[in-house]
């Protein structure tokens, strides 16, 4: 066969699925970085690609069709998380009907956690690639050219007759250097745009992908890249976030890791780094941590270095609640860190889950009330959402607990949305869950000292446009 040449799909799914019809203003459009990677890696292998961010692009299957029939693609690959899973199941049908030809691999954390389901179900899909996607990708291309066999391919599933083969398992990549920095040519970045809780200024902060892998055990997390904390080097690091810099113009960024401060000597050596370089005068950043993987002296050296804000998950204001998810942290603790961190300047976003296990209706109070007690800059009230992989999941489905598998209502926004929700605490009615999001939302930010605090905050007209909107929404709000 000629050089294979590869499409990379991130299938059409916009913000209003993703976040209800009040929400989508206030969603954020983030780069498929993914996707990104995985072309890196497929240039560094001289193979030809293509990246279709169809949310970006206001894309629909019919395009994806056309840019198809206009190119001679080999190989397909489409991401998947699981609420996008119809999605990805009408985009890979539409493929095989109009193009039979090609080849289709799907990846993400779904598929990686459920690849049998996922091919049994979507007959369209050739192949399901399960974890780190990087090299995987480059040597089905190798298989699909004759060049491997394609049970060698380790992290691989495809069927083979009326069976589903699964390959061996493929490790974790020890080296994030290895990996090319994601191939952000291949993206229109000038689409992307952040919500207003991670920008400072304009309206657009690039993730920049510091570290994978996470030790901790908390019963609602995946491990898609596993327990492992494995970071990139800080000089590659740098680099990516000079190219940043000076290719695009960028000034904010989202510095991501799942728990960012579980190396401490990592951290501190990137910001030494970042001022020895002078970038903390052109930069600003955020990150997300643990609390209790923080102290005075760490969050003083991030604070030079330009970090403004972290992002804590906080989960519940009840203790019961948090020993029950593995969170092994404690409230007073939190709002420990939660002041230290103010002292030191930096402002926190907050996260908060509504509709835990067990949860009742005047715990999800009691969680109210601690987000105000704590009171960050930002706080984000979630559906709890037992997605596939987690401990959760699979507890709450041994118990026959999850009230259904459409993988539909795995929103974490479900109270936005006319759409029912995976699961329901014992006891607990969907209208009385969906309302308290909304609730939450109300009685956090319509406190007088919340908004005098925002409008201090106000330096722009972006950012002033973005607060109206948010308000008005928050005043037509029913609940």
């Amino acid at each position: 066969m000629n050089q294979s040449k590869v499409l990379l799909i991130n299938p059409p799914f916009s913000l209003e699925e993703r976040y209800g019809k009040e929400m989508k203003y206030f969603g954020a459009l983030s780069e498929p970085l993914a996707l990104a990677y995985l072309a890196a890696n497929l240039e560094l292998h001289n193979y030809p690609v293509k990246i279709l961010d169809c949310p970006a692009l206001d894309l629909t299957t019919e395009d994806i069709i056309q840019e198809l029939k206009k190119e001679n693609y080999n190989l397909v690959g489409l991401t998947m998380l699981t609420p996008m899973y119809s999605a990805v199941k009408q985009v890979a049908s539409a493929i095989k009907e109009a193009c039979p030809h090609v080849k289709i691999v799907v990846g993400g954390v779904h598929p990686t956690a459920l690849p049998e389901e996922t091919l049994q179900d979507i007959k369209a899909l050739d192949y399901v690639c399960c974890g780190e996607g990087e090299n995987a990708i480059v040597e089905l291309v190798q298989a699909l050219e004759g060049k491997k066999e394609i049970n060698q391919v380790a992290g691989l599933a495809y069927r083979q007759g009326d069976k589903i083969i699964l390959t061996s398992f493929r490790g974790f990549e020890e080296n994030l250097d290895k990996f090319p920095p994601p191939a952000r040519h291949l993206l229109p970045m000038e689409k992307y745009q952040s919500t207003a809780s991670t920008v400072q200024g304009g309206s657009f902060c690039a993730t920049l992908i510091v570290a994978r892998g996470c030790p901790f055990n908390c019963s609602f997390c995946s491990h898609p890249f596993g327990r492992t904390f494995r970071h990139h080097s800080v000089e590659r690091i740098i680099q990516e976030m000079e190219s940043l810099v000076r290719d695009y113009n960028i000034s904010e960024f989202n510095v991501e890791a799942d728990t960012l401060s579980v190396d401490r000597n990592f951290v501190i050596s990137l910001c030494r780094e970042i001022m020895r370089k002078g970038l903390h005068k052109k930069i600003r950043w955020t990150c997300a941590n643990r609390m209790d993987t923080v102290d005075e002296e760490l969050l003083k050296i991030m604070k030079q270095a330009g970090c403004w804000q972290i992002s804590y998950g906080v989960e519940s204001g009840v203790q019961r609640l948090l020993d029950l998810i593995n969170k092994r942290e404690k409230l007073e603790d939190m709002e420990r860190v939660f002041a230290l961190t103010k002292k030191v300047g930096i402002t926190i976003r907050g996260f908060f889950m509504l509709g835990l296990p067990t949860e009742t209706y005047q715990e999800s109070l009691q969680t109210i009330e601690f987000a105000k007690k704590l009171d960050p800059l930002w706080a984000q009230f979630t559906i709890t959402t037992p997605y596939p992989g987690t401990p959760m999941f699979d507890d709450l489905k041994k118990k026959g607990e999850i009230r259904s598998f459409n993988w539909d209502y795995y929103n974490t926004w479900g109270g936005w949305t006319e759409k029912e929700v995976a699961y329901l605490p014992p006891g607990r009615t969907l209208a009385e869950l969906k309302s308290l999001q909304k609730k939450a939302v109300v009685s956090f930010y319509f406190r007088p000292k919340v908004i005098f605090k925002f409008i201090r905050t106000i330096n722009s007209w972006t950012i002033f446009k973005k607060y109206l909107r948010g308000g008005l929404t928050i005043l037509k709000i029913k609940f």
